[in-house]
């Protein structure tokens, strides 16, 4: 069989799996999104803010010490904000995509995670301390250097144990080689191609050669420089063996002219990246004194001789049928409504101070919307601006389902025919209609909306009213039966909400 041939069947059988086209077509999602297009930020959102166990991780890890010069960060918005629409687009891809593969379980692709986490962090810290490069793009790109490893251990498990028989016998490169057909390398970078990974992440990938090292001039080979060096690190912390200090000695002088600086306190360092990582598997719910490498670093750490990684879980049992349940449960910090709302005002205030632009706070408003309204069922908020040319309202920003759609029907006419959005806006009054269906209520409910929305609602529609003028609104929605277990004081944030707008518009135009 060809080596053409070889590539092409194992690629064949990880597209194969049954879940992978669904994780596929949401990161190539993801990493289509433009920074440049106020529609990608509201797609960007709208991914995250339908996974609320994916905003709860970023806002967890937003919040970590990595981050803390930021102060406490309550919304995805603000969140984008305060880290820029790309770190917060590589976040998402990465706790969705590492999510995924330890769902698996298997203790191998675990402890894979964790060492590129740790190879991540080091090469953040590394980049940060000497001002190598962008240290977010260093702490992405490293995390996923070893990414066909990760592929290979959770889609091909059976290859994939086969190729740890045969490392115990050959090197790494020709023990892949023999099970799968191609490099690691070859097949994250296969993947991540088809996946739409970006280019500086794809190109770090790579595997440098000794002679390449010194060669580093653009960013892209920076990158691709920390990116080896940091999973190298890891490589060799792994082993556990006597020789640890004198291969990372070795491996420090082969990269001297770029990292040579970090001699006198590497160890050190190696110890707080190590400590630093515990915020990430928080979030992942890892228990790191269970993992392997974990158990190698804190015996290198400690001066002491851990046995060589075996692979078995914290049972001793190399399954993925048999668990903890401690390993099983995940512990979400719960979160009301009133929490949301609280925060959310908050954050509001903290932009206002701050002198964030104007469609940053309305963005942290409407969020804080949904997010409150969606702990009671699916719903979904728009903010509308008033057309300077044409007697019209637009949606301007939206969360919720099937948002594209909704801004193409949904114009709203300023005119005097009697509707509730007229009135609403006319009577300068907030209105909650229970249900649009109502008899009583019919005649203003407009056929357009009717048509558009659908049947079975709730409508909350919210004017902004600034020097007397109306300028647009903002408009909630959802299923009209849990509009019931909303409390009145529930529904007063939204009105806060509204009202630290106008104070936000207001302070705009002096």
């Amino acid at each position: 069989m060809s080596p053409q041939t070889a590539k092409e069947q194992v690629l064949m059988k990880v597209r194969s799996s049954h879940d992978f086209p669904v994780m596929s077509s949401t990161i190539s999602l993801i990493n289509k999104l433009d920074a440049s297009n106020d529609t990608s930020v509201a797609e960007l959102s709208n991914i995250i803010l339908n996974d609320h166990a994916l905003i709860s991780k970023i806002l967890k890890l937003v919040n970590s010490v990595n981050y803390v010069e930021f102060g406490e960060v309550t919304t995805i918005s603000r969140a984008i904000v305060l880290l820029g629409f790309e770190n917060i687009k590589n976040l998402a891809m990465t706790l969705l995509l590492f999510e995924h593969f330890k769902k698996g379980g298997a203790t191998d692709v675990v402890d894979s995670i964790v060492k590129s986490i740790f190879s991540g962090t080091l090469a953040r810290k590394i980049s940060g301390d000497l001002s190598f490069v962008s240290g977010e793009e260093a702490f992405i790109c490293s995390l996923f250097h070893s990414f066909g490893k990760m592929i290979a251990g959770f889609y091909l498990p059976d290859e994939y144990q086969a190729y740890q028989k045969r490392i115990q016998h050959l090197s790494d490169p020709a023990a892949a080689a023999e099970t799968f057909g191609l490099s690691f390398e070859e097949l994250g970078i296969a993947i991540a191609k088809e996946w739409n990974f970006p280019v500086r992440i794809i190109q770090s990938m790579r595997k440098l050669r000794a002679a390449d090292v010194g060669k580093a001039q653009s960013d892209i080979d920076k990158l691709c420089t920390v990116a080896n060096f940091s999973n190298e690190v890891s490589g060799i912390l792994a082993t556990g063996t006597k020789d640890t200090d004198r291969k990372l000695g070795e491996l420090l002088k082969s990269y001297g002219c770029h990292f040579g600086q970090l001699e006198s306190g590497f160890s050190d360092l190696l110890k707080t990246t190590f400590q630093d990582i515990s915020s990430y598997a928080h979030v992942f719910n890892i228990n790191l004194q269970s993992m392997p490498f974990s158990k190698q670093l804190t015996a290198w750490a400690s001066g002491e001789i851990s046995p060589e990684p075996t692979g078995l879980s914290a049972l001793g049992i190399s399954s993925t049928a048999i668990k903890t349940i401690e390993t099983l449960t995940e512990t979400a910090t719960e979160v009301s409504p009133e929490v949301i709302f609280i925060s959310g005002v908050q954050e509001m205030n903290n932009s206002l101070l701050q002198n964030h632009p104007l469609n940053d706070i309305i963005r942290i408003a409407l969020e804080t919307m949904y997010r409150g309204l969606s702990f009671f069922g699916k719903a979904k908020t728009l903010f509308f601006i008033k057309d300077t040319r044409q007697p019209i309202m637009a949606v301007r920003f939206g969360f919720g389902s099937d948002i594209e759609q909704t801004m193409r029907w949904f114009r709203i006419p300023l005119s005097e025919q009697e509707n509730f959005f007229n009135l609403a806006v006319a009577k300068q009054t907030d209105l909650v209609i229970k249900d649009i269906e109502a008899p009583d209520i019919r005649q203003l409910v407009p056929e357009w909306y009717r048509a558009g929305a659908g049947l079975g609602l709730y409508v909350i529609v919210l004017p902004i009213i600034v020097n007397a003028k109306p300028i647009g609104l903002f408009y909630a929605e959802g299923a009209r039966d849990s509009l019931k277990t909303i409390t009145g004081g529930q529904l007063k944030y939204l009105t806060i909400l509204r009202d630290t707008t106008v104070l936000a518009i207001k302070q705009r135009q002096g």
